[in-house]
């Protein structure tokens, strides 16, 4: 017997997969920087060697205005740990507290309040900068023209007319962008919310997955809007499934983008050489299975080594619901995907695109859940079937696929990206 442990909310939960049955437990690859540390990995050493070979001295004008792109609560960007190192060169350099100010990359989001502020970047930075939110509906957004996708590049003002920007954030999966980081501090971070919404309209092409860049026209368009926005200095970083800092890349912000992009595969990307019947996936527990809307990234994931027809046995708390109102709601109101393919492209809302990857995905494979979820709630609209534990979600699943069906697990499915070795 293979014995796995699942993380649930907060808790820990185990069960036994036959050896008959199991093809494996699929998880990411060690950090090897956390054995063996080196120099490059510290901040201040990445500010001093950037991947396009510039120089972040060189840069700057002590009188310069400069602009900070931060991430907002919803990433696990290590801002707080950045922003005195980068603050402190910039203090070197003769450039004056009163002339920085911080921008957090809200997108579409809700507004980041005070409290998660100094949360998010530390109360002494927040007392002393001026730290704003974006706000993708404000009146005064700058027009700097059209992407090839005719998408509207509309911006944050006053990143717009800083002297110098800087964007930090960090680079994961991200299930149509391909990656986050990067150029999506621009696109949606500091956009417009018409802009946001073209952009991601494009969600359906084909090429728009998961931890892929090539022909990912959602990557061209938010690339393509962040050379417009002429970023000065970017901080990448990648976390292990540890929150440890696995690289650290500066310099443009597509060399340090790409950089951060390989050591993300390498350490998430996971090949496998066959799909299976069933997969058991466990969104990785709190905060990652919080609601269905978080957990959703989970079912994402694992659809990908799953056998057309398969089931797909998901553990996931969801103590707070589904999380997402529109989420909800188109689940709801469009019971197939070319209903909801449709509405991306023509009504695009965040929230909606949830809808279409869940109804995606329930073409391909039964879904079973184990959640603290209304049953009734589960079976409709989400089309889901309830169960109480694991151990009778994978009676259910071998009673539908027979005794002799293969097993992947995948007990962080929301970090890790499983597929299948190109034949």
């Amino acid at each position: 017997m293979v014995e796995v442990e699942l993380k649930y909310g907060e808790e820990a939960i185990y069960t036994d997969i036959s050896d008959k049955n199991s093809l494996g437990v699929i998880e990411s690859k060690k950090n090897s920087n956390i054995e063996n540390p080196t120099p490059i990995l510290s901040y201040e050493n990445a500010i001093n060697n950037p991947v396009d070979k510039s120089s972040f001295d060189k840069l700057f004008d002590r009188n310069d205005k400069i602009s900070i792109v931060v991430n907002d609560n919803t990433r696990i960007t290590p801002s707080k740990e950045i922003l005195p190192v980068l603050l402190n060169r910039l203090d070197n350099l003769g450039i004056k507290e009163e002339n920085i100010e911080i921008l957090i990359a809200v997108g579409s989001h809700r507004p980041v309040t005070r409290k998660e502020m100094d949360e998010l970047l530390g109360k002494d930075i927040v007392s002393r900068f001026v730290v704003e939110n974006h706000n993708c509906q404000a009146d005064d957004l700058v027009n700097l023209g059209m992407t090839h996708l005719q998408t509207p590049v509309e911006l944050n003002r006053k990143f717009v007319e800083a002297d110098k920007r800087i964007t930090i954030g960090d680079v994961a999966f991200h299930y149509y962008a391909g990656y986050t980081g990067g150029r999506k501090s621009i696109l949606p971070g500091i956009s417009s919310l018409k802009s946001i919404q073209k952009n991601h309209s494009n969600l359906i092409h084909p090429d728009a997955v998961t931890g892929n860049l090539d022909g990912n026209v959602i990557h061209v368009d938010m690339t393509q809007a962040a050379e417009k926005a002429k970023v000065d200095f970017c901080v990448s970083v990648v976390l292990d499934s540890n929150k440890e800092v696995a690289e650290v890349a500066t310099g443009g912000i597509v060399s340090a983008f790409n950089k951060c992009v390989k050591k993300v595969d390498e350490l998430f990307k996971i090949y496998v050489d066959k799909p299976a019947d069933i997969v058991l996936v466990s969104s990785g527990g709190f905060p990652k299975d919080i609601n269905l809307y978080q957990a959703q990234k989970a079912i994402e994931q694992a659809q990908t080594i799953v056998k057309p027809g398969g089931q797909l046995v998901v553990i996931a708390a969801c103590k707070d619901g589904i999380g997402h109102k529109v989420f909800e709601e188109w689940m709801y109101k469009y019971k197939t995907l070319e209903e909801l393919s449709k509405q991306v492209q023509t009504n695009f809302k965040l929230g909606g695109h949830k809808a279409y990857y869940m109804r995606k995905t329930m073409m391909k494979a039964d879904i079973i859940l184990v959640s603290e979820l209304d049953s009734e709630l589960v079976e409709d609209p989400f089309n889901m079937t309830p169960s109480d534990s694991v151990e009778d979600a994978l009676d259910l699943a071998f009673s539908r696929m027979g005794n002799d069906a293969s097993v992947w697990t995948l007990p962080i499915g929301g970090e890790t990206l499983p597929l299948i070795t190109p034949s």
